[in-house]
């Protein structure tokens, strides 16, 4: 087939059950039948799609085509906008993807794409069930109820302030297109955080933090809170339609993407897909990654992925027979790709490593510990925060993220490392990693944070997966439950899903913290609210490994493969 013309229409206004128009740019294929389109809703400006994923000009020279629309009261769109309004924008995903198919030009079949908050909206439109919607394809993207275990119940700081600065752009033209506009130092607060936000991170207490306090900005500290609270979890099970999950290893909602497939596939949907490449939450799809070069082929450019999404609605929106794995994975440190039928692949088992040694000497075993052992302890002190060192984070900042050495880290106090013994041959790490441990603190709250590390021959030290758990979450985040100071209890912290070869001659170790700032807010140790702390106190934290509380770290493990 030759090469398709199109023709781009702008900023076509798009009806919403309650009067608001929301503009559009539709991207039409030069063709004498109708086609299906692939929508894209966006808060950041609809010319500002990924460039990584699926493009619309990837569509319309497949023959598709393809909508992208600025979400409600965002840049063109008329209406109002406010944080996590994700029960607006499923309606308006609705409303959208019906005016669509009911154009001339459309066959009636609807799909959706885009990246982060583009995925979200796909997920909560989905979930609504719009007749036409016949697929979508969310990438680098989350669910409340994965969010929460991922975080353990801590705030992403640096993610928020910095999404919240980002924001604010669009709302300081809105505010002086209206007529009423900012003050010179509001436009300055605005433009600085942009630039660079870790002035604000150290902002006590957190609810004070400047942004928050603009007059007319619709996002305040507690408002913005209550409305994560109260987000209504997406079950992905009861999403019906075919699913391709897009994520990164080393993207902050890994845990999420994997998750939501998980989902799918244990309720039956045959038409759920995973593509599960190295990458970040930086937007862009390369090879590099913090302190690693994971090879040429683990670029998107290299695997197509934009080809994958393109055969994945080519399949359910024009009824054509393409191939789509149902799983498809890269390596980590073998840098290769692999296809599977299922998460985890077929053929994985779990390991089991115990916690075990002093406070001087501490190790990861196969077998576990015989005779009474001392804990080890730290003291975290959330005036010196234990700092974010790569990792599944999500910097919207100036620091990294993906594979940073941990070395310089776990050479302070108020860090605990397990070393396991060196690999004798490869070591796959292929699906889950979870741990059991048995804590105290001399604190009413506090947090534990454990990351899985590959240690090298060269001592270098890089993060594989990581978790975390606010100690009030403990029993689940339907409802906080006290702790009594002193008392020694029982945690279980996933570390999320991760496909990593252990080469032979490094070793595992597992890294135990109470702060990763400002990637989350440090806990104040004082059992208060979060964000409502001008001052915290030092906390002594304890890990107990011995024959009657022991502390493990469980692993899938596959069979090593070329």
């Amino acid at each position: 087939m030759g090469a398709i013309c199109y023709r781009v229409l702008r900023d076509v206004d798009i009806p919403m059950r309650d009067g608001a128009r929301l503009k559009t740019d539709l991207w039409l294929p030069d063709v004498e039948h109708r086609v299906p389109v692939i929508l894209y809703r966006t808060p950041y400006g609809k010319s500002n799609t990924s460039p990584d994923f699926l493009r619309p000009q990837h569509c319309v020279e497949a023959g598709f085509a393809a909508a992208v629309q600025d979400t409600r009261g965002r840049f063109a769109s008329q209406g109002q906008w406010r944080p996590v309004m994700w029960d607006q924008e499923a309606l308006d995903g609705y409303d959208c993807v019906e005016w669509l198919a009911a154009q001339d030009w459309c066959n009636g079949n609807v799909g959706m794409s885009g990246p982060s908050y583009l995925g979200i909206s796909q997920l909560v439109c989905a979930a609504l069930r719009p007749p036409h919607l016949k697929a979508i394809a969310p990438a680098l993207t989350s669910t409340a109820e994965f969010d929460r275990i991922e975080t353990g119940g801590a705030m992403r700081l640096d993610h928020i302030i910095g999404w919240v600065a980002f924001m604010a752009l669009d709302w300081l033209q809105k505010c002086a297109a209206e007529g009423h506009a900012p003050t010179p130092q509001q436009t300055a607060l605005v433009l600085a955080a942009v630039q660079d936000p870790r002035p604000l991170f150290d902002c006590r207490p957190l609810r004070d933090i400047p942004l928050f306090k603009l007059p007319g900005f619709p996002i305040s500290f507690d408002a913005l809170m209550s409305a994560l609270a109260a987000t209504e979890n997406i079950d992905a099970g009861d999403i019906r339609i075919p699913v391709l999950h897009t994520g990164g290893w080393y993207d902050v909602f890994a845990r999420s993407t994997v998750g939501m497939f998980r989902r799918q596939a244990a309720a039956g949907h045959p038409h759920s897909h995973l593509l599960m490449g190295c990458w970040t939450h930086a937007g862009t799809l390369p090879q590099y990654h913090g302190q690693l070069n994971f090879g040429v082929m683990a670029s998107g450019a290299a695997a197509r992925v934009h080809e994958q999404h393109l055969n994945f609605f080519r399949r359910h929106l024009f009824q054509e027979e393409t191939k789509v794995p149902r799983v498809k994975y890269f390596l980590m440190g073998a840098n290769t790709w692999h296809e599977a039928d299922t998460w985890p692949p077929t053929g994985t088992s779990v390991r089991r490593l115990y916690l075990q040694g002093s406070q001087s000497h501490r190790e990861l075993t196969v077998e576990a510990p015989r005779s009474r052992q001392s804990a080890a302890t730290y003291v975290y002190d959330p005036a010196d925060p234990t700092p974010a060192c790569g990792g599944r984070t999500l910097y919207l900042g100036r620091l990294a993220m993906g594979p940073i050495d941990q070395a310089p880290l776990q050479r302070r106090a108020d860090v605990l490392s397990y070393l396991g013994q060196p690999q004798s041959e490869a070591l796959d790490i292929v699906g889950a990693a979870t741990v059991q441990l048995h804590v105290s603190s001399t604190a009413p709250d506090t947090d534990f944070i454990v990351k899985l590390v590959d240690v090298s021959a060269e001592q270098v030290a890089l993060p594989v997966c990581e978790g975390a758990l606010r100690m009030r979450w403990r029993r689940g985040f339907s409802a906080p439950h006290s702790y009594v100071p002193g008392t020694v209890e029982r945690i279980s912290i996933s570390l999320g899903d991760v496909a990593w070869r252990v080469l032979p001659g490094h070793r595992l170790s597992l890294q135990i913290q109470s702060a990763s700032y400002p990637h989350l807010d440090p806990n104040m140790n004082t059992g208060g609210a979060l964000g409502a702390d001008a001052s915290g106190v030092a906390a002594t934290n304890s890990i107990h490994h011995d024959p009657e509380r022991l502390s493990w770290l469980e692993i899938s493990v596959a069979t090593a493969t070329a």
